[in-house]
């Protein structure tokens, strides 16, 4: 058998200290739990000042590049306590309103898993959102999200 090496060539961490919205926050508890945490370039030991969405179906965080970029992949970092919330995740993307989903990660993640997806190419866009896509009773957990860019 024969091994191959890839690398993926990119201008590096495109959302750090970028700014984000998401459908809710944990106890409308920003100090603990704002979206601006999960770009903040810092992976909290524990489980407070990380984003923390509120349980609901559908939960989203969305991240302003400030500019229209190629996006290669997301790095993801799921919670050291409780990884497996990290499910059915879209990674959705849009320069307006109208989202197209050009990646998925079906999980769920493990505890203090870093989890990569890739992005269809070429995915050209401003706006990068995560969405949670199935069940119920859903709370979207990220301690640090990166978005490598070209």
């Amino acid at each position: 058998m024969k091994w191959h090496k890839y690398e993926i060539e990119s201008n590096g961490n495109a959302a750090i200290n970028k700014p984000n919205t998401a459908s809710s926050v944990y106890g409308n508890n920003y100090g603990l739990w704002s979206p601006h945490y999960a770009t903040d370039g810092i992976i909290p030991g524990g489980g407070h000042y990380t984003f923390h969405s509120t349980f609901e179906s559908y939960p989203w965080i969305r991240t302003d590049l400030q500019e229209i970029s190629t996006i290669l992949f997301l790095r993801v970092y799921t919670r050291r306590d409780v990884g497996f919330r990290f499910h059915d995740v879209a990674v959705e993307v849009t320069n307006s309103s109208n989202y197209e989903q050009r990646g998925f990660y079906k999980g769920p993640g493990m505890t203090s898993e870093v989890v990569e997806i890739l992005c269809e190419y070429p995915t050209i866009a401003r706006y990068v959102r995560l969405r949670i896509t199935k069940g119920s009773g859903n709370s979207l957990n990220i301690p640090e999200l990166e978005i490598y860019t070209k």
